[in-house]
């Protein structure tokens, strides 16, 4: 006997690499000769820049720079910032990369900080977190049937209905806006720090494309003519991106991420007011999850041969969108908050993680005497779990942070709204591969007709083992989905059957 297994394929993107790696880096930086000494920091902003993701064998790399202002005060008490450049190469090492995979990359500055070595030299030093993903396109192959060229081969088959990646895709585009300053204009039409944070604010599936839609938000500081105190003002340019999601099925849901790869500010000044130019280079990198139905064969049995089955083990599951979460966390800066005059506060995500995300919060003041100074404190959000599905973050959206002078000193209470997709895992066991034996089956030995007691078990089951077929036992004992008896049998009728 042959048997031959009728399948249906479809095209999917398999995950085969998953690493989140923290990278950090310094560098010396020099005060420029036309700047005064330095006589204390206030505070370090500056945004991270993709250049470059390749994939090579079994290794990826990854490029860029961080690019940050280093503000600080000198013996006068005046403010000067200058320009540093941090270089990031990093390489990921994995056996199952290569230059065929595609990447999904997200990055967030987790930490900036700048300390003196000497009134001329600054050691700055970030730190990077990088959550790198890589799909290979592959085929799902689910078996619909068994043909045989002898004896009947019955087959049970199971409906399953899974959402996998059915594309991944990549495309760089340009934001740009013009902006006017709100509270004047910039002292020497140049600032004095700058900071990008990009922002997503929708992801959805619209026919049959992916549609991503955010901001890029970028807080600059400058001194206004004859100010010792900088001011701090909030920039956001709009972007949304249309990205093609070639598939056999129609995508349900998509994870985006979107990264900054150059930012361009220029300060320009007209007679009605100075002005911010802003253009953004950005690259945007989705996952578009499609839903897959089909009725597979999970077991299957001939009455006049034995059958040697082989099975997998397919990794479902579905991923639905869950409603955006508020989440909320608080902690205290301690310091004589009575003393001190908030200017400005800032509050960012610095972190992803499986359980929620971390935020930021940045406060610049000023004392008694004027002199500037920065403070800030890292919280964690907590994403409730869930036992019956696994949250993945999507995007989180910070809120400016509630700051109250308490005795303690400055209580603050963040919030963020997260983007959830919630993931449901089930294994589903379907029939690969079925060859006849040539040991002979039970079939000669099975009476004609065959009496049980029966409490409720399997059909299936019972079909095989007295080498019957559940639609024979059905008929024969008036089972039929559209005549049901009102009370279950308590014996059975079961008739031997070669088809």
């Amino acid at each position: 006997m042959e048997l031959q297994l009728g399948k249906q394929k479809h095209r999917q993107y398999t995950r085969i690499f998953d690493r989140t790696e923290e990278e950090t880096c310094s560098i010396d930086a020099v005060v420029p000769d036309a700047l005064g000494d330095l006589a204390a920091l206030v505070v370090t902003e500056g945004t991270f820049c993709l250049w470059n993701l390749a994939f090579s064998d079994k290794s990826a790399q990854i490029e860029g720079c961080i690019a940050a202002d280093v503000v600080y005060a000198e013996e006068t008490g005046a403010l000067r910032s200058f320009p540093v450049e941090l270089p990031v190469k990093v390489r990921i090492s994995g056996e199952t990369l290569a230059e065929d995979v595609r990447p999904w990359l997200r990055c967030t500055l987790a930490a900036l900080d700048a300390r003196a070595v000497n009134s001329r030299k600054v050691r700055v030093t970030a730190r990077l977190s990088l959550c790198l993903r890589a799909y290979r396109e592959t085929e799902l192959a689910l078996t619909e049937h068994i043909e045989s060229d002898g004896g009947a081969v019955f087959t049970r088959t199971e409906p399953l209905c899974v959402q996998v990646p059915v594309a991944v895709e990549e495309q760089t585009f340009t934001a740009t806006q013009m902006h006017r300053f709100a509270a004047g204009q910039p002292e020497t039409d140049r600032l004095l720090c700058h900071a990008e944070t990009v922002l997503l604010d929708e992801v959805h599936i619209a026919g049959g494309r992916a549609v991503v839609q955010g901001r890029v938000r970028a807080s600059v500081s400058y001194l206004q003519q004859g100010q010792s105190c900088p001011v701090v003002e909030t920039f956001e340019t709009p972007f949304s991106q249309l990205l093609d999601c070639p598939s056999d099925a129609e995508p349900c849901l998509v994870q985006a991420s979107v990264s900054l790869t150059a930012a361009y500010l220029n300060v320009s000044t007209a007679a009605d007011g100075a002005t911010l130019e802003a253009e953004y280079h950005l690259v945007a990198q989705t996952v578009c999850f499609g839903e897959l139905t089909a009725a597979c064969v999970t077991d299957a049995y001939c009455n006049t041969a034995q059958l040697q089955l082989e099975w997998e083990t397919i990794p479902a599951g579905t991923v639905q969108p869950a409603e955006p979460l508020r989440l909320t966390a608080e902690g205290t800066l301690a310091c004589d908050a009575a003393a001190l005059t908030v200017h400005a506060q800032r509050t960012e995500i610095c972190g992803a993680a499986a359980d929620g995300c971390d935020v930021l919060v940045r406060l610049l003041v000023t004392d008694a005497e004027q002199h500037v100074s920065c403070m800030e404190k890292r919280l964690h959000l907590t994403i409730e779990a869930d036992d019956s599905a696994r949250g993945e973050l999507l995007y989180a959206l910070p809120e400016p942070a509630a700051v109250t002078a308490t005795a303690d000193g400055f209580l603050l209470r963040a919030a963020v709204t997260a983007g959830m997709a919630l993931l449901s895992p089930s294994d589903f066991r379907q029939v690969t591969g079925a060859a006849a034996q040539e040991r002979p089956s039970p079939y000669a030995a099975v009476p004609s007709l065959t009496i049980v007691r029966w409490s409720g078990e399997d059909l299936w089951q019972v079909s095989k083992r007295y080498c019957s077929s559940e639609r024979c036992i059905r008929e024969t004992n008036g089972l039929l989905d559209d005549d049901a008896p009102a009370e279950q049998p308590q014996y059975l009728l079961i008739p031997k059957t070669e088809a």
